[in-house]
């Protein structure tokens, strides 16, 4: 199941110009539920604007002709009641929804409502989100980016549409099969919708769910939450773990935890790591492989054994790739797409006879 959570303020548009560009996507995406995250202005706009029917479109909504013209099942472009951000309020007992988002406290206040909708989707493993960061405030994109890089997964998307000119302006534009009524501009002249382009960009961003295993369970509040990870990460920055090799067992020791592992993956890593120490680290797997074949001519001797006396990038990538696998639980294992490790000492035991 896909779900589209957008946050939307007083241009609803964005939300359906969003859905027309994910239907154009090869494959084709259309979400089955649709989520908005607004203010009761935003919501007020959501229901003039989607869902009021128009008599220029037939006396139907934008949000059914769109439906329609995107060819969606029965149980797709579901739209949920907005979500509406609140807060607090001391006088009445009550939470109370925003008409803006101005001060701290309403940025407080979307920061808790956007990390609550997004928990609500990404929670379920089988449904992945779409978050679009179009609508809405600047601080609500902000916001709703921060979310899905502390909660979302890899599977999950970040979205912003763009529109080009003069659609962007135009009043009642809203996607591009939409009945051919002229669009009027400010100044008079008229434009068919037929002619919009629009393009979705996907955001990157880093999924720290990856680094904290703990994240799959409730995590509680945005702030707190933020302020446990920086806690988590300042430790990590500071924290040094102990790695051993020892050739003649063909073993590795991360912080006195012991791990049986083939003897190339053993001779590569203590390249790699020795290329740390000495702060001389290839720029890439091609050049680590080549320096990585002189280093091994001349230090074979005190390595365990190997049956081969020459590797290229496949082979570096494979026994780097085998130490993640192999390393998965453990306190360290190589740094994936660098070879720029993390802190550590490091020793080794040579092999002997």
């Amino acid at each position: 199941m896909t779900t589209l959570l957008a946050v939307t303020g007083l241009s609803p548009a964005i939300v359906t110009e969003t859905l027309y560009a994910l239907s154009r996507e090869t494959p084709s995406t259309l979400p089955e539920r649709v989520v908005f995250v607004t203010t009761i202005t935003g919501a007020l706009r959501l229901q003039e604007q989607l869902f009021t029917p128009l008599p220029d479109w037939g006396g139907c909504t934008v949000w059914e002709t769109m439906r329609r013209a995107l060819g969606a099942h029965d149980s797709q472009l579901i739209a949920d009641e907005p979500r509406l951000i609140s807060y607090p309020d001391a006088a009445s007992g009550r939470q109370a929804p925003l008409d803006d988002i101005i001060s701290p406290l309403d940025n407080h206040a979307a920061a808790e409502a956007i990390f609550s909708a997004v928990w609500d989707v990404v929670r379920d493993p089988d449904h992945q989100l779409i978050a679009s960061i179009a609508g809405g405030r600047k601080t609500m994109g902000a916001l709703l980016h921060a979310a899905v890089s502390l909660i979302g997964r890899e599977t999950d998307r970040i979205t912003h549409v763009l529109l080009e000119p003069p659609f962007d302006t135009l009043p009642h534009f809203f996607f591009p099969s939409q009945p051919d009524v002229p669009l009027i501009s400010s100044n008079g002249a008229t434009y068919s919708p037929q002619d919009a382009r629009l393009h979705l960009a996907d955001i990157p961003f880093v999924a720290l769910r990856n680094r904290f295993k703990e994240l799959d369970d409730l995590p509680g509040s945005f702030l707190k939450l933020r302020d446990s990870l920086n806690q988590k990460l300042r430790h990590d920055s500071e924290r040094t773990v102990d790695i051993h090799i020892c050739h003649r067992t063909s073993t590795l020791s991360i912080d006195q935890i012991k791990f049986a592992v083939r003897n190339r993956a053993l001779a590569i890593l203590h390249f790699v790591l020795e290329c740390n120490q000495s702060q001389k680290i290839p720029s890439d797997q091609n050049t680590a492989a080549e320096r990585f074949n002189l280093w091994f001519a001349k230090h074979r001797t005190q390595l365990a054994p190997v049956d081969s006396s020459r590797f290229d990038e496949s082979d570096f990538r494979r026994e780097l790739n085998y130490l993640r696998d192999l390393l998965n639980t453990a306190p360290w294992s190589p740094a994936k797409r660098t070879l720029v490790q993390a802190p550590f000492t490091f020793t080794f035991s040579p092999n002997k006879s």
